[in-house]
């Protein structure tokens, strides 16, 4: 980098040691020498230099700069699966290719473990699944899969010594009088409001840079939501006070007494077991909700405290050796200025010229020390020293503990050595975290470039803002799952751009079930027509359905290739599904071969994703199907006989139909299907004793079993009109869901027509009671009472009450008004009939508080 660039962007010029591009040792792992090289002095044309250690050798000739971004070296060492994916080093889709034939590394940053997952995190880790998946399952490529367990860290020290503090206190308070602990909630809670005003951000000037009004209308929304949610704290630990119950008051003060209980008696926390046991409590729980999600497990698993034997102390030794690392106060930050001096480059996900203070405080943490002297704003922490009431290890520094950075570069460095192929994260990773892991990476690698493929998933938005917990709008991983199930989540996450923000709503599951239901509904009619007589030659119909599913094999194809598109692949499926569905309506006639093949398309594409269980299979099948068939043609043999109008021949055959299902019950019996047994014995002897009885008494007990019986199964059973019906097999919850949200949906649709009545009685009565003033008393009575003095002999006003004369032009409209006024009253005369307009007005208010009354 030139002087007068570092200049430009606030860095120190400094002339001293200095170590440029490439490893000159010969080792080819990422362990620490014993010695560092030789150094070299800076030269003018270090920048030049750049990525002459790696072109040419797995890599092409030469570097491509897109946008403002760095040099980015171009893998072509490896398989080319024709990939083109978004590669945030360069900001657009780039070829994909490994540097070792089909073996990818994969590094991916895994949970800071201080608190449970939420459906934010899910963005990151069920993206990356999915993403893993078809470059596994679809693209064949071998991948090593690596994540971190963020184990130390200033969140999980605040939160665990918090608890910590927390449950000393609940102890002390069960001593203390009811007044007392009112007061020590009501200081925490000014306190906490304090803090907040104290943190609403600054309005940039008008000419401010765009990122900083972008910054500023986010972080002002932010604010505004977090200062309601105090708000609504407040209202309700003063209802908490009026229980007089102290453990409610604490449970609804936790938070902000945690806050307050911190700032006091935070340092007196020191048993590293406190932390610790924080750590793998949360762990535990992240793992069992990936796991609940579907998600794979990673090849590879690291803990930063596995690493804190000397591992992490021994990298930032070699990079304080080579210059590029100093300690101050005890503390160790990465220069930025000595490293751009040899040549590298920093920022190279984020290359915008100034950072924000936002970004910086979240790149350091809330227990930055406060003491160091950096050299540059900019420099950030490779070691913390550990203050009173924080977990340290001995360093040459002194007791410490590792900054956030600097833990996944040991990691991934120790455990794949020189590179990586691809480093995954969120989005809000970029920058600090992942510019900076590079930056100290490649300084330690003396590499051009550590990471070949960077991949950010978006955001997880809820209501317009990012979810997170800081913003306290976010929604538990197990919250999630306790509404939906975990394939309903994957196939939102699926019909949505991994590298795009995305929003968590009801709208966007609901697209997510009303796929799943359409694939599920297309493989269990599959499974269906197939055990009924069908046509077995191919005609054009069935070569219309072959042609679609080849179209849609190849818009898979092409689509996973152009980054990963699953939105694309879900809509080509889903319109291959639609053109089955409708094929369906020649059976008997048509061939289901070409349908079977659409089926395990559609069934392969989406378990390659990692959905599965769409096609239900119950055991003993062919038992299951036997019996429930028997049921289902029960059923529908006496909804056609209760049409039959001699009474007796309706009867005979009814009971012929369910003696003949008799077999059928032992069948199932037999099998160990009681409650399937049962339920079908029960409708043939039901439908037995009601056989002589008119189809007003049978048809509503057929009806009990496609809406009662069979869902208690676990069966959906769906009439087609004068086709007869069709049967599939799907869970229990999910057919009671579906009513239960039917029923909401039917009484919602009942309230609103209620609610446009009542609109609509309310205008009708506004417009009666104002047709209800006698024209004689119009001028003289209720609003315009004193208004004026004298009237003609039309009762049209002449003289205000001051005693002015009124304006021939007033006078000509307030006689079409009174004049109207004759006309609307004579109308309400003839409406109200002989009871008379007061009895037709109190009908009317009776009709609408009726109304009121059925909302309610």
């Amino acid at each position: 980098m030139d002087a007068g660039y570092l200049k430009k962007v606030g860095l120190d010029i400094r002339s001293g040691p200095a170590v440029g591009l490439g490893r000159t040792d010969g080792r080819s792992n990422g362990t620490a020498s014993p010695k560092a090289p030789a150094a070299e002095s800076p030269s003018p044309t270090a920048k030049s230099s750049f990525g002459k250690d790696l072109l040419g050798k797995g890599f092409e000739r030469s570097a491509v700069t897109k946008g403002s971004h760095p040099p980015w070296l171009v893998p072509n060492a490896g398989h080319n699966a024709g990939l083109q994916v978004m590669n945030s080093l360069t900001g657009e889709k780039e070829p994909f290719r490994p540097l070792q034939d089909k073996k990818v590394i994969w590094y991916t940053c895994g949970p800071t473990v201080y608190d449970v997952a939420h459906m934010g995190h899910a963005r990151a880790y069920l993206t990356f699944d999915i993403l893993r998946r078809i470059m596994v399952n679809y693209l064949g490529f071998d991948v090593k899969y690596q994540i971190n367990i963020t184990d130390i860290d200033d969140k999980i020290i605040l939160r665990a010594r918090q608890n910590k503090l927390f449950d000393d206190f609940s102890k002390e308070a069960a001593k203390m009088k009811l007044d007392e602990l009112k007061q020590v909630v009501n200081t925490a809670v000014d306190l906490k409001g304090k803090k907040l005003e104290k943190k609403a951000p600054e309005k940039p000037a008008a000419d401010a840079p765009a990122k900083d009004q972008q910054e500023y209308t986010t972080s002002l929304s932010e604010h505004e939501l977090k200062l309601g949610q105090h708000k609504e704290l407040q209202s309700k630990i003063q209802a908490a006070f009026e229980s007089g119950k102290s453990s409610l008051i604490l449970a609804t003060a936790r938070d902000v007494l945690m806050e307050k209980l911190d700032k006091e008696r935070g340092h007196t926390v020191s048993d590293h077991s406190i932390f610790d046991a924080h750590g793998r409590h949360f762990e535990k729980e992240y793992f069992e909700d990936m796991d609940a999600l579907g998600i794979l497990r990673p090849d590879v698993v690291t803990r930063i405290t596995e690493y804190m034997d000397g591992r992490v102390q021994k990298f930032i030794e070699k990079l304080e050796e080579m210059g590029v690392a100093y300690g101050s106060a005890g503390s160790v930050y990465f220069d930025i200025a000595s490293f751009q001096k040899m040549g590298y480059h920093y920022r190279k996900l984020v290359p915008a010229l100034c950072a924000t203070a936002k970004e910086m405080e979240e790149g350091e943490g809330a227990l930055a020390a406060e003491d160091a002297e950096k050299r540059s704003p900019n420099d950030f922490a490779l070691w913390k020293k550990s203050k009173p009431g924080e977990p340290a290890w001995d360093s040459k520094w002194g007791p410490g503990r590792p900054g956030w950075h600097i833990e996944c570069s040991v990691m991934a460095t120790d455990i794949n050595g020189e590179y990586l192929d691809i480093h995954a994260g969120g989005e809000d990773l970029k920058f600090p975290h992942h510019d900076n892991e590079m930056a100290q990476s490649e300084a330690y690698l003396q590499r051009s470039q550590w990471v070949n493929y960077f991949w950010h998933a978006g955001h997880l938005h809820i209501e317009g803002l990012k979810m997170s917990k800081s913003l306290k709008n976010f929604i538990t991983i197990r919250q999630a799952l306790g509404m939906h199930s975990a394939r309903q989540l994957r196939m939102m996450f699926l019909m949505q751009a991994w590298d795009k923000g995305m929003n968590y709503s009801d709208q966007a599951i609901d697209m997510a079930k009303v796929e799943e239901r359409r694939v599920k509904h297309f493989l269990g009619s599959l499974d269906f027509w197939l055990r009924q007589p069908h046509g077995q030659k191919p005609s054009d119909k069935e070569a219309k359905i072959e042609a679609a599913v080849a179209s849609c094999k190849d818009t898979i194809h092409a689509a996973l290739l152009d980054n990963f598109a699953t939105p694309r692949v879900i809509e080509a499926l889903s319109k291959l599904v639609v053109e089955c569905k409708v094929a369906f309506e020649s059976l008997p006639d048509l061939s289901l071969e070409p349908l079977v093949k659409a089926a395990q398309l559609v069934e392969s594409t989406l378990s390659m994703l990692g959905v599965e269980g769409l096609r239900i299979v119950r055991e003993p099948k062919e038992a299951w199907t036997k019996s429930v068939d028997a049921f289902a043609d029960l059923r529908q043999s006496v909804r056609d006989f209760a049409k039959e109008k001699d009474a007796a021949k309706r009867k005979k055959l009814i009971e012929e139909a369910a003696a003949k299902a008799a077999p059928s019950v032992a069948t199932a019996r037999s099998a160990g299907l009681k409650e399937l047994a049962d339920a079908l014995d029960s409708f043939q002897k039901d439908v037995t004793s009601l056989a002589g009885e008119p189809p007003a008494k049978l048809l509503p007990r057929c009806d009990q079993v496609r809406d009662v019986d069979l869902v208690r199964l676990g069966v959906r059973l769906e009439d087609r009109g004068n086709e007869g019906y069709v049967w599939m097999f799907e869970q229990r919850e999910t057919l009671e869901a579906e009513q239960k949200e039917a029923e909401e949906k039917a009484k919602e649709a009942a309230q609103q027509k209620i609610r446009n009545k009542l609109d609509q009685k309310e205008k009708e009565l506004r417009v009666a009671e104002k047709a209800a003033v006698a024209p004689k008393d119009l001028f003289q009575n209720g609003s315009n009472k004193g208004v004026y003095a004298e009237f003609d002999a039309e009762g049209v006003p002449t003289k205000l009450a001051s005693g002015e004369e009124v304006s021939a032009k007033k006078k000509k409209d307030l006689a079409k008004e009174l004049a109207k006024q004759q006309k609307d009253f004579e109308k309400l005369q003839k409406q109200a009939g002989e009871a008379g307009i007061d009895a037709f007005l109190a009908k009317m208010r009776s009709e609408v508080e009726e109304m009121k009354k059925q909302l309610r």
